[in-house]
């Protein structure tokens, strides 16, 4: 029986600024697009659906779980199959199985994929127990890295989700110098990206993301593209590179805190390190009441009195887990993740306050290495930060107040503001 093999296709990579109109082209060029023509697309967040929704028409469809309690996997499969016009999001695209990918084969979609998405995801599971697996010939790494499940007669139990993954060709293994396994990675399936007409990736600074990495790993094709507007139509244009924008207007709009003659205390002072605020050293920290103490007051001092802005004006974050142990006075109801993107819920914030230093996990980074793949940490962290901030009004051209006290992310920020990066 002959299988078929989806073919590579070229991933239109649209890298512009944050609120240079890349969801606008992206919008436009689906509702122009000739009746014939089918679009999946994916965003971030449950609230950009209905944009979508409602901005387009189409008859665009969302994955829904029905009276039948099927699942939203299951939903999508049968939209696939009857040619519909799709939006959801990152969660349930990072979900889909060998069927989706051959429903997809079979309908020529065009995929718009809002902000690159989490590609790779380190596994909970023990070097020990990868060692026992490993040993037991459970699995077998090939040479290049792909784990495969050796055990036919293993049924249900604990590893099930390994194996899953095994047999579906989305595992593979970060192995030391001695070829003893560390870490096993999920990786999302890359066939999925063969299986579309055309392919569009809204983002930024793509350079520094995982995903980029991703599509070098597995050695996938990929052209950049930029957003202009002329009058009130976008148009895709060729690239410009980030490192030849001129930052001068924006640069103008972002006022960092530093010490200045009339502060009685250097808030900054408590990120003076290259670590400070990293998860690792928030482990320190959190673990003292006086620390956390001066974190939340420095926090509360910056936007009630250095910019004196009611709490709906600011967002603020840190990471997840240290939450509620870091929220300023006033602004439970305020926090936007770190890692947000795509969404203009928060433009109308004037302050942000990132309580965070981004480092991309080591062990990722040796995977990646190890495979041939450099990542660039530093534009890792800074992308990470950029995307954040322009969570905010900065997006409409309205100055910010920033309130960074790590001084490795507000050094980044500085160079990159300077054109320095």
């Amino acid at each position: 029986m002959l299988v078929k093999i989806p073919t590579q296709k070229n991933i239109n990579i649209i890298d512009s600024i944050m609120g240079s109109g890349k969801t606008s082209w992206a919008i436009q060029f689906m509702k122009n697009a000739p009746p014939y023509q089918k679009f999946i697309y994916i965003t971030p967040f449950k609230g950009e659906v209905e944009r979508v929704i409602l901005s387009v028409g189409r008859g665009f469809k969302q994955p829904q779980i029905d009276d039948k309690n099927n699942t939203k996997l299951e939903d999508i499969k049968r939209l696939i199959a009857n040619g519909e016009n799709i939006v959801s999001t990152h969660s349930l695209f990072r979900s889909i199985d060998s069927e989706v990918i051959d429903l997809l084969d079979m309908e020529n979609y065009t995929l718009i994929l809002d902000e690159a998405m989490d590609v790779i995801e380190q596994l909970d599971i023990s070097k020990d127990d990868l060692k026992v697996l490993s040993e037991n010939e459970v699995i077998e790494v090939d040479n290049k890295g792909v784990v495969h499940w050796k055990q036919f007669d293993y049924k249900r139990g604990y590893f099930e989700k390994l194996r899953n993954s095994a047999n579906s060709g989305n595992l593979m293994m970060y192995e030391d110098e001695k070829k003893e396994p560390v870490a096993v990675y999920w990786t999302f399936p890359i066939d999925t990206f063969k299986c579309f007409e055309e392919i569009y990736i809204l983002t930024y600074m793509f350079d520094g993301q995982i995903q980029r990495a991703y599509f070098d790993l597995f050695g996938q094709n990929y052209i950049y593209k930029s957003v202009v507007k002329e009058g009130t139509v976008y148009k895709l244009a060729p690239y410009v590179s980030f490192r030849n924008e001129e930052r001068l207007q924006l640069k103008e709009l972002i006022n960092i805190y530093y010490l200045s003659p009339k502060d009685k205390k250097d808030m900054n002072k408590m990120g003076n390190k290259h670590n400070y605020f990293s998860v690792a050293d928030l482990k320190k920290k959190v673990k003292s009441k006086d620390t956390k103490k001066v974190i939340k007051d420095n926090a509360y001092n910056f936007y009630y009195n250095k910019c004196n802005v009611p709490t709906d004006e600011v967002m603020w974050t840190t990471f997840k887990e240290f939450k509620d142990h870091l929220t300023p006075k006033g602004l439970k109801e305020h926090f936007v993740s770190v890692n947000a993107r795509a969404t203009n819920e928060f433009q109308h914030k004037s302050t942000c306050i990132y309580l965070a230093n981004i480092y991309l996990n080591p062990l990722t980074k040796h995977f990646f290495n190890k495979q041939g793949v450099e990542v660039n940490i530093e534009l890792f962290a800074l992308s990470e930060l950029l995307q954040w901030l322009f969570r905010s009004r900065i997006r409409t051209g309205q100055p910010i107040n920033v309130y960074l006290p790590s001084k490795r992310m507000r050094t980044l920020l500085e160079q990159y503001l300077d054109n320095q990066i």
